[in-house]
């Protein structure tokens, strides 16, 4: 049972299972009910613990009551009351924006979002259940493990509106996704649940992938072997070409003294210069 100095501090749910619409409302449906359990508030959620006023409550004892007592003083009440609206409250998003009102009892609060959120909406519910049977694996677009994180997705969305799918019924429509080049190899796919179809699934699509790569690790070969030739043919064409003399400059100034024949020399004669 939880001491009294626990009671006092409120759980701070991760982002996934904070209560942000009826995507998030099974995790956080979960965690609600778990921290108020384990604190011995559970009558404070479900309204089996009734507020006490002053003219019926009996002062019998000094002490406080236990948390689960079901004849807590008023005051005692008011606090532990507070202590589960506020995991419930502190806990959403956007309570305002759900329809939350932070004066509610905790019981009220409660009842409110499980008519919200749980009240099962058919057309919904089969419009994804049908994004679920319907959605395929393209391995040239995407990888098989994106492609399960969007089944289980898919899944969850489907279970979060209140529709069913068990894991043999998964196990079956995942197989069924596969594309219809594969239907040779997922006749018989070993195991009984998803999670070893995945398995299989993972290694059928390295085996894939794996072909796929060599063919064309050839062709690239191929091409650049190819490239590489043409390469050496070009270079030796150039080579073989004749070379063209370079032209020097001439000096068409007077005969300077400087000059030496048949030697590199440079012209310091004051003067322009008119190179032919």
């Amino acid at each position: 049972m939880a001491s009294g100095n626990s009671l006092l501090n409120v759980p701070s749910f991760p982002e996934a299972a904070q209560l942000l619409g009826q995507d998030t409302w099974r995790a956080f449906k979960d965690r609600v009910e778990l921290n108020v359990q384990v604190r011995g508030l559970g009558g404070y959620l479900d309204g089996s613990i009734p507020k006490p006023t002053a003219a019926m409550y009996i002062y019998t004892a000094q002490s406080a009551s236990p948390v689960d007592s079901l004849f807590p003083s008023p005051g005692e009440w008011n606090q532990r009351e507070r202590m589960v609206a506020s995991i419930v409250f502190l806990n959403c998003t956007d309570p305002i924006g759900i329809g939350i009102d932070r004066g509610d009892t905790a019981h009220k609060t409660w009842q409110y979002l499980i008519k919200k959120y749980e009240a099962k909406d058919e057309q919904r519910i089969h419009i994804a259940d049908t994004l679920l049977r319907q959605h395929k694996f393209d391995p040239e677009s995407t990888t098989m493990e994106e492609h399960e994180k969007k089944m289980k997705n898919l899944l969850k969305q489907l279970h979060n509106l209140g529709g069913t799918c068990n894991d043999y019924q998964f196990r079956m429509i995942v197989i069924a996704s596969m594309p219809e080049a594969w239907k040779d190899y997922v006749l018989n796919v070993p195991g009984l649940f998803s999670s070893e179809a995945f398995t299989y699934l993972h290694r059928l699509y390295l085996d894939k992938v794996g072909c796929t790569s060599n063919g064309d690790d050839d062709y690239i070969k191929r091409k650049v072997a190819a490239l590489v030739t043409q390469h050496l043919a070009t270079h030796a064409a150039s080579t073989s070409s004749p070379n063209t003399k370079r032209e020097r400059p001439i000096c068409s100034n007077p005969v300077c003294p400087t000059k030496v024949l048949g030697q590199r020399w440079r012209c310091r004669r004051q003067g322009p210069k008119i190179l032919a």
